[in-house]
């Protein structure tokens, strides 16, 4: 056997660095993901949101098909379930007029479509573009394999070839997304694990999504927003980066969603740097906003006040500042290796 030395020619292609990343509506959501300023979900790549029902994982599709539009991209909503809500779109920076929409409530959505079809026309449209694109898929849980549609379930084994479709087209289409500008967002809904033993949730179809996400978000419901009136006016979602390859992974935080708003990024960050920054009182009833020499006695006023005064952007410079502090304290110098 003639063994080969080795070569510049047999070097692989490096994989190309992260330039676009689509928001996610939500600041510090953002930072968790990208660790950086804008952020969000990076163009190129696979990023992957499950959670249980009612954990705003829609939402959380609809914000950054809506910054891939606002940035001159094209957008392709999968609706697999045919449920969506156009009207409810805009809270979320979604323009429906200006996307191409697949529902499966007017045509068959199969994973050999999804791959076959979608992805390959997605891929062709950003690189024509020119713009970092997205195509979310809502949700990957609710596609079938054409074994699933074509045979009876009591007889075919429809769980072992879905996995094996969804594995066998992330293998084919991974390549060219990683040199595209096309974002691929997936839901996934979890189903509870009833064993009681592993992990608490579970998913259908196999792990294919899991090893090829780039970026993974768990999103699940932590409370009720009420209103003076005691009456619920949305959620608190408790965010948990568990995968991710293009930032440091393990990020946490809560951010606010309001029912007829959408993502409250002010509330949400006001509430983080009381809660984070090393100089707030936490124990104080106060609320401090940045640039301001004022107090405010409920999160209510501050945020009026931040609205009244079109403080936002200098808001979400301080959540970034703040953030860099605490998650880049080592004050180590670089590691030397031997030699």
């Amino acid at each position: 056997m003639i063994r080969k030395s080795f070569s510049e020619n047999m070097v692989p292609e490096t994989l190309p660095p992260v330039t676009d990343y689509l928001s996610t509506g939500c600041t510090i959501l953002d930072l968790a993901i990208a660790d950086r300023l804008p952020g969000g979900f990076a163009a190129g790549r696979i990023s992957h949101i499950f959670g249980p029902e009612s954990s705003a994982k829609s939402v959380l599709v609809a914000e950054p098909l809506g910054a891939a539009q606002r940035k001159g991209g094209k957008v392709t909503l999968v609706d697999a379930e045919g449920t969506y809500d156009f009207g409810r779109s805009m809270l979320f920076g979604l323009n429906p007029d200006d996307m191409l929409y697949i529902s499966g409530a007017e045509e068959e959505i199969s994973i050999e479509f999804l791959f076959d079809t979608v992805f390959q026309k997605g891929e062709k449209i950003a690189k024509d573009c020119g713009k970092p694109s997205a195509i979310g898929i809502d949700s990957l849980s609710s596609i079938p394999s054409v074994a699933e549609l074509e045979d009876d379930l009591s007889t075919t084994g429809y769980g072992v070839s879905r996995a094996k479709q969804l594995s066998k087209g992330f293998r084919t289409h991974i390549g060219a997304l990683v040199h595209s500008n096309l974002a691929l967002i997936f839901i996934d809904q979890t189903r509870q694990n009833i064993s009681g033993m592993g992990k608490k949730y579970v998913f259908s179809g196999g792990d294919a999504l899991k090893f090829y996400a780039s970026t993974r978000v768990l999103v699940e419901k932590k409370g009720t927003i009420l209103n003076k009136f005691k009456k619920p006016i949305g959620i608190e979602v408790a965010f948990r980066v568990e995968k991710n390859k293009i930032a440091p992974p393990y990020r946490d935080g809560i951010f606010s969603l309001l029912f007829d708003y959408g993502i409250d990024d002010v509330r949400t960050n006001i509430q983080w740097l009381k809660e984070n920054d090393p100089n707030s009182d936490k124990k104080s009833a106060w609320f401090m906003i940045p640039g301001l020499d004022k107090k405010f006695n409920s999160i209510e006023a501050a945020i009026i006040v931040v609205e009244k005064e079109s403080i936002e952007k200098t808001l979400r410079k301080k959540v970034y500042r703040v953030w860099k502090e605490i998650y880049h304290r080592t004050g180590r110098k670089e590691r030397i290796r031997d030699e």
